[in-house]
C-alpha cells in the first residue's frame, strides 16, 4: 500500500519541459526499488528507449529446411539456418 505521506508530485522534463506528473505508486515504487524519480516525461523516456533498440529489416527468403517461402530478420545471405515455424517445431520437438 502506498504510503499515506505521499502525493501526486508534478515535475518539469528536462527535455521537452512540459510537466508531468508522478502519482503516489509511482513514488513507492520508485522508494522500493532505490530509484530516483525520473527527470523526463514518460513520453520523452519512451521515445529515449525506442533510440536505443535495433532497427529491424525483414527480408523474403525460403526456409532451410522445406524451401517454403518465409520473412524473416535474417537476410537470405546470412550464415544462420533458418526455419519456416513448422519446420521449426518439428526439428526441435
Amino acid at each position: 500500500m502506498a504510503d499515506a505521506a505521499l502525493k501526486e508530485e508534478i515535475r518539469t522534463c528536462e527535455t521537452c519541459q512540459k510537466q508531468f506528473l508522478i502519482i503516489p505508486q509511482e513514488q513507492e515504487f520508485y522508494k522500493k526499488k532505490d530509484l530516483p524519480w525520473p527527470a523526463n516525461c514518460p513520453e520523452c523516456r519512451q521515445k529515449r528507449r525506442l533510440a536505443l533498440r535495433n532497427e529491424r529489416k525483414l527480408y523474403k527468403r525460403k526456409c532451410d529446411k522445406c524451401q517454403k517461402d518465409i520473412i524473416s530478420t535474417y537476410a537470405p545471405d546470412s550464415k544462420y539456418i533458418v526455419y519456416c515455424q513448422e519446420c521449426f517445431w518439428q526439428n526441435i520437438g
